[in-house]
């Protein structure tokens, strides 16, 4: 018996280790697509739940839309360089006595990704990051009387995962997940008004964490 327990440890190691190296050259690639995500800001669900009149209260979590496009820079045999942008959507509708209040908070977010290659095997690839930038958030609100936007920036993070599968000798199909905090700091509005306080006492913030799944093309150049 720990002989038939050795040998087959011995298939699953032999099997694991050519999925999770390089067997195939990294090629540059350019990807685009949508996705979903799934965010939590509390400062924005305080603010919308404070909303005057309103008749309930929303959920802590959230999902919205997102675009995507990226640039992939091999920089060695297992590690690319990935250039990121995202431009998310995400609505906050509350009703209140008189008509629905209206929010709605829009991020563009470029980031810098540092991925590892898992595997690269021609007809599919896996590889996993993580990264940093400099993101711009906008906080519209639409209700009765008010018809205001505020702005924030700060950095942002991201860990993820993706694959990509064949469907040509360059066009694959892209899939992602990943996971994002978000530190946009206070937002402000053209006379530098901020839409209201937050739960902890200081100005209201596009602060979130939340993570977020991918679909789209890949089209590698080589």
């Amino acid at each position: 018996m720990t002989r038939f327990r050795l040998a087959a440890f011995a298939c699953v190691v032999g099997l694991a280790i050519p999925l999770i190296s390089t067997a195939q050259p990294v090629r540059p690639g350019i990807s685009g697509g949508m996705g979903v995500t799934y965010s939590s800001s509390n400062d924005i669900v305080n603010l919308v739940n404070s909303t005057g009149g309103a008749i309930e209260r929303i959920p802590q979590f959230h999902a919205g839309a997102e675009f995507f496009g990226t640039i992939s820079i091999p920089v060695g045999e297992d590690w690319i360089l990935k250039l990121d942008y995202g431009y998310q959507i995400i609505s906050y509708n509350i009703a209140t006595i008189f008509e629905t209040a209206q929010y709605t908070v829009t991020q563009h977010c470029p980031t810098l990704i540092v991925q590892r290659v898992l595997a690269e095997r021609g007809v599919f690839n896996v590889r996993a990051g993580a990264g940093v930038g400099y993101h711009f958030g906008i906080l519209s609100e639409k209700y009765s009387y008010v018809d205001n936007s505020y702005t924030g920036k700060g950095p942002g993070f991201v860990i993820e995962v993706e694959g990509n599968t064949a469907l040509g000798d360059h066009l694959y199909v892209h899939l992602g997940a990943n996971a994002r905090w978000e530190l946009i700091g206070t937002v402000t509005d053209a006379n530098g008004k901020t839409p209201g306080r937050a739960p902890a006492g200081g100005d209201s913030s596009l602060n979130s964490v939340g993570v977020g799944a991918r679909l789209g093309f890949t089209f590698y150049l080589f």
